[in-house]
């Protein structure tokens, strides 16, 4: 609950303008038109008042765009792209405009590079090929000639030594045992030499595919370097935390938002409230709005949603705050364009009657509220029961009537030169409503 300083050294000669230095400036305006005088302590009375108020909650942010379609880098498989031509922010387009265009030189040259693998490994496979055939070839007539051989020699054996010498005996077996050896290392080889092969070609196959894969992501990648917009609107940058957007020759990754196009026609202010003073704000709840670059105009707003959950809105700070959104309903798409900058005074609550006093002067802790009444004797601790209000006044359906002199300021709450106890009689005569 918020309290005035203690003041009782600046008061006597600096008069009442010093009391007024003390107060909040969110209270000054509103005791400057009310009945307030100095009393002793460095307070000063205020008369309670029945009246009907509005209660305001403050909320400040920047504008969106209620529609907008977000435009990101494609999703392609060769990972960054270089911006070559982009269209101007601010601009209004329509849908299917060209918004952005990416360089093609590095993936034209990775597309002529992977062409070339891929005609080399077409190559090879048929040089391989032409090879097996070749040493195939050549086995195969060697053991053509051994089987020959072979025959030749079981054909016309030497037997009869009183013919033949032992030596030519001997030589025509050894010839025979040689082309069988021949015949089985040819058979041997023609199999290895076709398993290896094989395998040779199936390696050169995998590694023809790989390059086709390549070939095919640089190609997706061609494919994707021109975005059009997918609807018409207004041209809104991302910034990133430098507060700097994209430009000419940046290198842009996959997914990044670039871009949203935006309706401008139809605006919400995203605004952020203390978490304290968010409990009375809710969905459907009237506002007015004031943008900064539009100081002339007031604009009608409506919550449109309040954030469940509180948080810091600057790294390291304790001080949580509830995001809102505020729906424009009288905007001017000419003159309202997303990312200015604007402040909503949101409704909390209104009484059509009801008695309201500074909030300032309402002390005491957790729900036990009370203010001091100026009295002729003192000041009186009057217990009071609080209604709707805002950072300036609250509303009382408990403890006073109207036209009491409260008490804003001075003395630490409950102590205040002259108090005295609230007799049972002014108990017994305050109403209860």
């Amino acid at each position: 609950m918020s309290r005035l300083p203690r003041a009782a050294g600046l008061m006597g000669p600096v008069g009442v303008a010093a009391a007024a230095l003390l107060i909040p400036s969110a209270c000054r305006g509103l005791l400057a038109g009310s009945e307030a005088a100095q009393v002793s302590g460095g307070a000063v009375a205020v008369a309670a008042k029945r009246g009907a108020r509005e209660f305001l909650v403050p909320a400040t942010g920047y504008l969106d765009a209620v529609k907008a379609s977000p435009i990101a880098v494609p999703r392609v498989p060769t990972g960054g792209m270089k911006v070559k031509e982009l269209v101007p922010e601010g601009s209004i387009i329509q849908a299917g405009d060209i918004v952005l265009v990416f360089d093609d030189t590095q993936l034209n040259i990775e597309l002529d590079n992977h062409e070339a693998s891929f005609r080399s490994a077409d190559r090879r496979i048929d040089r391989t090929a032409v090879q097996a055939a070749i040493e195939t070839g050549s086995i195969g007539v060697m053991r053509e000639v051994a089987e020959l051989t072979r025959d030749h020699a079981a054909t016309f054996k030497l037997t009869d030594e009183s013919i033949f010498s032992k030596l030519e005996i001997l030589d025509t077996e050894v010839k025979k045992d040689t082309a069988e050896e021949t015949i089985l290392f040819a058979d041997a080889s023609l199999l290895l030499r076709g398993q290896y092969y094989d395998i040779e070609k199936r390696i050169l196959g995998v590694e023809k595919g790989e390059v086709q894969g390549r070939i095919g992501r640089v190609e997706t990648s061609l494919a994707s370097l021109v975005l059009k917009a997918p609807i018409g609107g207004l041209v809104i940058y991302k910034k990133n935390w430098r507060g700097a957007s994209v430009g000419i020759g940046d290198t842009l990754w996959p997914g990044n938002v670039v871009m949203s196009i935006v309706d401008p026609s139809s605006t919400v202010l995203t605004a952020y409230v203390l978490e304290k003073d968010a409990a009375g704000v809710e969905a459907a709840a009237p506002a007015t709005v004031k943008i900064d670059a539009r100081p002339d105009r007031l604009f009608k707003g409506r919550v449109k949603s309040v954030a469940e959950i509180a948080a810091p809105i600057e790294r390291g700070s304790p001080v949580k705050y509830c995001e809102v959104k505020v729906e424009i309903e009288d905007g001017d798409p000419m003159l309202l364009k997303p990312g200015m900058k604007g402040e909503a005074r949101i409704v909390t609550g209104k009484v059509d009657d009801a008695v309201l006093v500074p909030r300032s002067a309402v002390r005491g802790k957790g729900e036990d509220h009370f203010v001091l009444v100026e009295g002729a004797g003192g000041s009186e601790k009057r217990a009071v029961k609080l209604g709707a209000g805002d950072l300036a006044r609250v509303s009382v359906i408990e403890g006073l009537s109207g036209g009491e002199k409260v008490l804003v300021g001075g003395a630490e709450e409950g102590e205040s030169p002259g108090q005295k106890p609230a007799s049972p009689e002014a108990a017994a005569s305050s109403p209860k409503g």
